[in-house]
């Protein structure tokens, strides 16, 4: 499957506008995602060879401690365009235990870690007032 693809990080945070890619670079930076040991995952689905991370929006991939959320896994070269969904409205827990027990350093097996993820999600909690 072909990820959906948009040129710039704006043009993906206006398609997805609670599922950000933070433009500030420290708050970018300070994101939990997936880069294959700072090596970068390598596009060998569009063929470029480029290096990527995987990020977890919105806010990172959860840590243990940190409650579940639901968002979205995009690949991106390190927080700039072009930027590719790979994941909507999933478990960003799942999507990162999914990803991180396979270590994988190309794009299409970190497709296909989260294609045999389970495509339930998870109930969203009530809102507090």
């Amino acid at each position: 499957m072909t990820p959906e693809r948009f040129a710039s990080v704006q043009a993906y945070n206006d398609a997805y506008p609670g599922c950000q890619i933070p433009t500030e670079p420290v708050v970018r930076h300070s994101l939990r995602g997936y880069h294959a040991a700072m090596r970068g995952v390598a596009d060998d689905v569009a063929g470029t060879e480029t290096t990527l991370t995987i990020d977890f929006l919105p806010g990172g991939a959860p840590a243990p401690e940190q409650r579940d959320r639901i968002g979205n896994v995009v690949a991106s070269r390190w927080g700039d365009g072009p930027v590719l969904v790979l994941a909507e409205q999933v478990s960003l827990r799942t999507a990162w235990k999914a990803i991180t027990d396979r270590w994988p350093t190309r794009l299409s097996e970190v497709q296909a870690a989260l294609a045999d993820t389970p495509a339930d999600v998870p109930p969203r909690p009530p809102l507090l007032r």
